[in-house]
């Protein structure tokens, strides 16, 4: 097993501290002007600045005047040091596994540091630059077999470059883990739909009792944890091969099957016919990472597990933040209808789908 630690002489060591949850604390605010300075101090990198989306950071993108892109990151106050060290060494792991891999790189500060500690507004807050990766959002493109396909063997191939990697910051307690399912449940009473609360609250109670009990049996790994729609993106011209995998933030150790399971989940109801993508996926992840024989028979209730902990959470945030309430649902609609195909009339469908997928060729 490789165990990667950065230098802890630039950023610092908090494990056995406990900070308040990064979903629940805001960054400090910080400017384009602010990012600018901050990137040519640091990192020597100067070009046009301007704000990302995010969830709980501070980000900013960069188009230098050579044509190369970064993403600036202020990483949230709240996360804890080991946690960032773990997310950054596996960016550098995955770099020396498969260096074709089209994952973000870390470039190093002017010290040749990975990351460095800097003030904002009286907060530390560890500063990272990583090189951006071009081409069309995967929520933008068609989701068509051969993007699909390419999905399932480019997620393959970052499990396989992730499975000797360990490192301590990788046992997290995160909200984004299919194995914290059933903690959902105190969220739902954010969703104001009855019916679709009383779908989800089913489902959780049969994941309680049929799912989670089996999950200590499953293989084990460091996951990406988070390949959705707005976490890859694809070759602008033909739609039809990934050009990124971004967002390390929610990798944790896991069961692998999460990580076809999450990403799956985002597709339950697209495609030509009925799971088309979920089969193509499927079958071109088994084709790289073979799943074993019970992580196929799981792999449906996972997903609808990614489902379920995706509408709980978004809910509830979209009513503790209900400025940003946009943002946060983005992908709720495809989450109830995915979650009402996986556990209606269609669910035995899935699964005879999947397990069809799976087999030997």
């Amino acid at each position: 097993m490789m165990h990667q630690t950065l230098n802890s002489s630039s950023v610092g060591t908090t494990a056995a501290d406990t900070p308040p949850d990064v979903l629940t604390t805001a960054a400090p605010p910080v400017s384009p002007e602010e990012a600018a300075a901050a990137a040519l101090r640091h990192f020597g990198v100067s070009g046009t600045v301007r704000a990302l989306t995010s969830e709980r950071d501070r980000n900013f993108h960069i188009s230098a005047p050579d044509g190369q892109g970064y993403v600036l990151k202020y990483t949230n106050q709240a996360e804890q040091r080991v946690v960032t060290d773990f997310q950054t060494a596996a960016m550098l792991h995955v770099g020396a596994r498969d260096a074709a891999l089209p994952v973000p790189r870390v470039v190093p500060t002017l010290g040749g540091d990975p990351q460095v500690v800097v003030d904002v507004q009286g907060t530390p807050m560890v500063l990272r630059l990583l090189t951006y990766l071009e081409g069309t959002p995967l929520h933008a493109a068609p989701a068509s077999p051969g993007l699909m396909r390419s999905l399932g063997t480019t997620l393959a191939r970052l499990d396989l470059a992730l499975a000797d990697f360990e490192h301590p910051g990788s046992q997290r307690d995160l909200l984004w883990d299919i194995t914290r399912t059933t903690s959902t449940r105190d969220r739902l009473h954010c969703l104001e739909d009855a019916a679709r609360r009383d779908m989800v609250e089913r489902f959780v109670e049969r994941f309680a009792e049929k799912v989670e009990p089996r999950l200590p049996t499953l293989r084990h790994q460091v996951i990406h944890n988070d390949l959705n729609p707005h976490n890859a993106v694809v070759d602008p011209i033909g739609h039809e091969t990934v050009t990124g995998i971004i967002d390390f933030g929610d990798a944790l150790k896991a069961p692998l099957v999460n990580d076809l399971a999450t990403a799956l989940a985002y597709h339950v109801a697209s495609g030509e016919t009925r799971f088309a993508s979920l089969v193509e996926m499927t079958r071109a992840y088994h084709a790289v990472l073979p799943l074993t024989p019970e992580e196929v028979e799981l792999l449906p209730d996972l997903v609808a597990a990614r489902l379920a902990l995706a509408i709980g959470i978004t809910a509830w945030r979209a009513a503790r933040y209900p400025e940003n309430r946009a943002y946060i649902q983005r992908n709720s609609e495809r989450a109830f209808a995915g979650l009402e195909l996986l556990t209606g009339a269609e669910a035995a469908t899935a699964h005879r789908l999947l397990h069809l997928a799976c087999q030997k060729v």
